[in-house]
C-alpha cells in the first residue's frame, strides 16, 4: 500500500491558522472590550443654613431621642409619591446616611443655631455630666415629594421635663410642612425642601422650649 508523501506545509497550516485567528482578534480587540460605564447612582443629605447664635439666657439642654420614621421611610431609596395608596421608591437616588440620622442632626443643630439650647444629646452622646432639662421625640410621618410637585412632610413631637421642677413645660405638636415645592424631577431640589421643612420643624420646636 502507498502512501502520500509528507508535505511541510500540512503541519503548519493550524499554526498560521491560529496566528491568523490571533491576529484578526487584535485588530478588533477594542470592539469586544466592554465600555466603562457611569453609575447612575447619586446620594442627598439634609442639610441646615442657620446661622450660629448665643444660647438664650438660661436655655435648657435637651436630650433628642432617636428618630422614628414611618415604616415606609426607613430605606434608602428616596420616596415619591404617586397617589394616595402609591409610592415610588428611586433606587438611583439615596439618601447618604439614614433618613433618622439626618433629621436628627438636623433638628440638632437648628435648635443650637436659632439658641433654643444650650446643649442638645443625640442618641449616642457621651456627655455624663450634663443635666437635661427635657426629653424631647420626634416620630416622622411624611418626608417624601409628591409628583405633583409639592412636598410632604409631616412629624409629631413630644417635650417631656426631665423633672418636675424642670423649667421645660411640656409640649407637644403635629407638624406639617406647608407651601413646598419642587419639580418632581431634581431630587437634589427635594432634599432642599425636605431640609426647610425640617429646619421649620424645628423652629415651632425652639418656641415651646423658650416658654417658661
Amino acid at each position: 500500500m502507498s502512501t502520500a508523501p509528507f508535505s511541510p506545509a500540512l503541519k503548519t497550516r493550524p499554526l498560521r491558522c491560529a496566528l491568523a485567528a490571533a491576529v484578526l482578534l487584535a485588530a478588533a480587540g477594542c470592539s469586544i472590550v466592554p465600555e466603562a460605564r457611569t453609575d447612575p447612582m447619586k446620594f442627598y443629605v439634609l442639610a441646615t443654613a442657620a446661622a450660629g447664635a448665643a444660647p438664650a439666657a438660661g436655655a435648657p439642654a435637651v436630650q433628642l431621642r432617636e428618630v422614628e420614621l414611618a415604616s415606609y421611610l426607613r430605606s434608602r431609596p428616596m420616596v415619591v409619591r404617586r397617589g394616595t395608596n402609591e409610592v415610588e421608591f428611586r433606587e438611583f437616588a439615596r439618601w447618604g446616611e439614614p433618613l433618622e440620622a439626618g433629621v436628627a442632626r438636623v433638628l440638632r443643630e437648628e435648635l443650637l443655631a436659632r439658641g433654643a439650647a444650650s446643649a442638645v444629646l443625640t442618641a449616642g452622646s457621651r456627655r455624663e455630666s450634663a443635666k437635661i432639662d427635657a426629653t424631647l421625640t420626634v416620630r416622622v410621618l411624611a418626608c417624601e415629594g409628591e409628583a405633583g410637585g409639592a412636598v410632604a412632610f409631616r412629624a409629631v413631637w413630644e417635650l417631656t421635663p426631665a423633672l418636675p421642677e424642670s423649667k421645660v413645660p411640656a409640649a407637644r405638636g403635629d407638624f406639617q410642612a406647608t407651601d413646598l415645592r419642587w419639580d418632581g424631577k431634581s431630587e437634589a431640589a427635594l432634599a432642599a425642601q425636605l431640609s426647610q421643612a425640617v429646619a421649620a420643624l424645628a423652629a415651632q420646636i425652639a418656641t415651646e422650649l423658650g416658654k417658661k
